[in-house]
């Protein structure tokens, strides 16, 4: 393992009298970009498994009011570990389609940009029936919301999981490094978390119908089909 004082010397002699044509600047990235839904297909003979992911941006900063919906939002739809969430239950144990199916909602806390998708790996005779259960629980989230029952628990593992994260060393590095990035401290974790635990069922309904429409997402699928 190296040492800062071994390093320092390192770097000082490798980057001797070097300067740098242009000044620092750190690239943006917009969540506005405009792109159009579509389904696209690749086909990899031969692969035993097929690939299905499908995903949207949209213009939303980690610190913005609808965030925490959001993120409850994608817990329950398919954020939640294994089997806690829609897609697991559904896909997986009662339908018995894919091997790993979840979704995932990630956001700059800098650049108003958010991302949302969601992924399966099925047999390749399965594709067909797994995009029509896949979207039919996206859109049974949109249309009927979810019960106190399951935004409670989902709050419960959510804030859970949060806690298990800083207890990992390289984590909480990278949680330090990204509020220094940010210039934030971790009180906007403990505020992040405050508004979690008051989310409404009709908060999480209305961030899901306003973001979360599959009607926006790009779909590819990669298989031998």
């Amino acid at each position: 393992m190296l040492f800062r004082s071994e390093i320092t010397p390192m770097l000082d002699r490798l980057f001797a009298g070097w300067k740098s044509e242009r000044p620092f600047a750190r690239l943006t990235r917009s969540g506005a970009v405009p792109y159009k839904p579509s389904a696209e297909t690749i086909k990899t003979p031969d692969k035993a498994n097929a690939t299905y992911f499908a995903g949207m941006a949209f213009a939303m900063r980690d610190d913005h009011p609808d965030f925490p919906a959001l993120l409850l939002s994608n817990f329950i739809l398919g954020g939640g570990s294994g089997l806690s969430s829609r897609l697991g239950d559904r896909v997986r144990e009662q339908e018995g389609l894919s091997y790993g199916v979840g979704s995932g909602l990630r956001s700059s806390s800098v650049d108003a940009r958010t991302t949302f998708y969601v992924f399966a790996i099925a047999n390749p005779q399965n594709m067909d029936k797994l995009k029509a259960v896949i979207r039919e629980e996206h859109e049974r989230l949109l249309k009927e919301g979810v019960s106190d029952e399951e935004l409670a628990a989902a709050k419960q593992g959510f804030l859970q999981q949060l806690e298990v994260d800083r207890t990992n060393d390289a984590g909480l590095a990278q949680e330090l490094n990204d509020s220094l990035l940010a210039r934030r401290t971790l009180k906007f974790d403990a505020d992040l978390e405050a508004r979690l635990r008051e989310t409404t069922t009709a908060q999480v309904l209305a961030a899901a119908k306003k973001y979360l429409s599959p009607d926006r997402m790009i779909l590819v699928i990669a298989g031998d089909l």
